[in-house]
């Protein structure tokens, strides 16, 4: 039985498309891949798919669209296959869809019900093709109490259970996640859940820093050094600290999450304002403030920095009035002028219509050698 398998992950990198040959032998399948084929994704289209992953920037008639735009390109990718002699549809019994998640909450996030949302629609490859075609993997995965990822669980276990070794299978792909087979293990005993940020962190930063789609090879990241003070940030991450079964996706970890300002102390009366644009060159504004001691900098810029974690700069404003100056207010008068100093240089940042990211080792940049 033949079968072909669409999938376009968070990454945003493209299309995979495979053609596997499925054999099913007593309780055990075996397979072979007859073709597999990555067809990249066209910017227009992924510029696309991040809007309508924004809370901020989709609409419903947006996300109406782009649910026949996405199929429209799987449906190029499989005659650019069957043009090219890949694929021969007479022989294909089945086409497995697992569309283009935009957003997915598996916790009650902010209120809403745990749910999950993958554009893409099947019955316009259906149709097509007249084949049948099977999707919504995720869906059914959570009405079954499910988190509803990570789903390559279920093949590992047909493909690598094994009666002598515990094996546990990572994936790295816009998510990471692991797979936990002990030796000798049943359905019942498999345990997975999503690591964490992958590959669409590692990309976002490339095309912030380099303009670049993704570090081919790992050569720029192989060229560096591990930055601690980031590497801790990162780590300090709450999702880390939640129980299995857990997932997440672009809806936390997007372009965003690379983006935010940050406060430093100096000195007596002193702070320092910093952002680094979207080309990655670090801009700072010093920040005078009369009559405040040291300790009193450091106890706010902790509290206003923590607060703005992940927060996407252009709701930044918005969370320094709304919800950051009635927490600054419970504290002395001090604190209030620290942050209306923040408020301000960070209004005079945003007038230049640039993007911001923030890192934890900004002054040991060589931009701060005079600072």
């Amino acid at each position: 039985m033949k079968a072909i398998g669409i999938m376009s992950g968070t990454s945003l990198d493209g299309i995979d498309i495979c053609v596997v040959n499925i054999n099913q032998k007593n309780n055990d399948y075996e397979y072979n891949i007859d073709a597999f084929e990555t067809f990249p994704y066209d910017e227009l289209l992924v510029n696309k798919i991040k809007e309508c992953s924004s809370l901020i920037n989709s609409n419903v008639q947006k996300i109406c669209s782009l649910n026949f735009e996405i199929t429209e390109a799987y449906q190029k990718a499989i005659d650019k296959l069957i043009e090219n002699k890949v694929i021969n549809m007479d022989e294909i019994a089945f086409i497995a869809m697992h569309g283009q998640t935009i957003w997915h909450n598996p916790n009650k996030m902010d209120g809403y019900a745990s749910s999950t949302l993958q554009i893409g629609e099947p019955s316009v490859l259906a149709y097509k093709y007249n084949k049948t075609v099977i999707s919504n993997f995720r869906v059914m995965d959570m009405a079954a109490g499910g988190s509803g990822a990570p789903l390559i669980p279920f093949v590992d276990y047909l493909l690598y259970k094994n009666d002598k070794k515990n094996i546990a299978l990572q994936n790295i792909g816009g998510i990471g996640n692991v797979c936990y087979l002990k030796k000798n293990c049943t359905i019942d005993d498999v345990i997975a859940f999503d690591t964490g940020p992958g590959n669409m962190l590692i990309d976002g930063a490339m095309k912030l820093l380099y303009d670049l789609p993704y570090d081919e090879g790992g050569k720029i990241a192989m060229s560096g050094k591990i930055c601690n003070e980031v590497l801790n940030e990162m780590l300090s991450d709450q999702y880390f600290e939640m129980p299995y079964p857990k997932s997440t996706g672009r809806e936390k970890y997007n372009d965003n999450y690379l983006k935010k300002v940050e406060a430093l102390p100096i000195e007596d009366n002193k702070m320092l304002a910093i952002v680094i644009t979207d080309k990655g060159f670090v801009e700072h504004k010093k920040v005078d403030i009369n009559n405040i001691s040291l300790d009193e900098i450091q106890k706010t810029v902790e509290l206003i920095n923590k607060l703005l974690i992940g927060t996407p700069i252009d709701e930044v404003r918005k969370k320094l009035e709304l919800e950051i100056k009635p927490i600054i207010n419970k504290y002395v008068k001090q604190h209030e002028a620290i942050y209306n100093a923040f408020y301000d240089v960070f209004n005079d940042f945003t007038s230049k219509n640039v993007s911001f990211v923030g890192k934890n080792n900004m002054l040991k940049q060589p931009e701060f050698n005079n600072v």
